[in-house]
């Protein structure tokens, strides 16, 4: 399918989508809203995928919102705003949708509703002299796209309370240092660090790859004794899976598994 806003492509079982405007640093528009959910709905249904990286055209992840769509709503009707304002924050919070692990290649400035979309992400990976921005309080306007859901459960209410209430930018480093980010890469190296751990992840069997993406968001809003029964459940499930086997054989015989996705 063609975009007119993103990039799709695949290769050797990752995907990466690129938000394409660069001339708008990737600002988040309406269409861009459409195309992205378009991208997701159409990998969920792709059993050769096994990861997603999304990352930026250009210089820039996404400088966030487009300001030249928000000013629409102002002065608008807030329960009309409130309807129009969720559909885009689920088009691209869709990517939490995906059934593989996904990561986010930080390539430049992310900014507001454009970090809110790296956090959406499972891992993330920032080029040096990147920065990430919660701006939303500069401009008067409260958070969205999940940014008080997301901050505190990466890096503490504390640091999510400082990194809203004050809008100010860190750099890759400081992302690091406080776990908002897995690792930080020279800019050049950037996309081959994420392949590289996208590839790594997409050469273990899909299965429990993918029942474990599940398994981590549910352990975080349940308890530890659910957690246990789901775990069993789903190790139960794997022990009938021809790639437990070859697992356990390829361990037992000092060799490299070959795992065929053998349910």
């Amino acid at each position: 399918m063609a975009y007119d806003t993103i990039k799709v492509e695949t290769n050797d079982r990752v995907c990466v989508i690129t938000l394409n405007e660069p001339d708008r640093l990737n600002a988040l528009s309406d269409r861009m809203a459409v195309e992205f959910k378009g991208a997701v709905e159409g990998l969920k249904q792709r059993s050769d995928v096994r990861a997603v990286i999304v990352t930026g055209a250009g210089r820039a992840f996404s400088a966030g919102g487009n300001f030249a769509e928000m000013k629409k709503n102002l002065g608008g009707d807030p329960a009309v705003c409130k309807h129009r304002i969720y559909g885009f924050y689920k088009s691209f919070l869709s990517v939490m949708d995906l059934p593989v692990p996904t990561i986010a290649a930080i390539n430049g400035p992310a900014m507001g509703a454009g970090a809110c979309i790296t956090l959406a992400c499972d891992m993330r990976i920032a080029a040096e002299g990147s920065r990430i921005g919660f701006a939303f309080a500069r401009i008067g306007i409260h958070p969205g796209m999940g940014a008080e859901y997301f901050l505190p459960r990466i890096v503490g209410r504390a640091k999510a309370c400082e990194l809203l209430m004050t809008a100010e930018e860190i750099p890759a480093e400081e992302a690091l240092r406080i776990g908002l980010v897995n690792h930080v890469a020279p800019p050049e190296e950037l996309m081959d660090r994420a392949v590289g751990l996208a590839s790594k992840i997409a050469s273990r069997p899909a299965l429990p790859i993918r029942m474990l993406k599940e398994s981590i968001d549910a352990a975080l809003a349940s308890d530890l004794e659910s957690t246990l029964h789901r775990e069993a459940a789903y190790q139960g499930i794997c022990f009938m899976t021809g790639d437990m086997r070859e697992g356990i054989e390829a361990f037992i015989e000092k060799r490299k598994p070959v795992f065929k996705d053998e349910y």
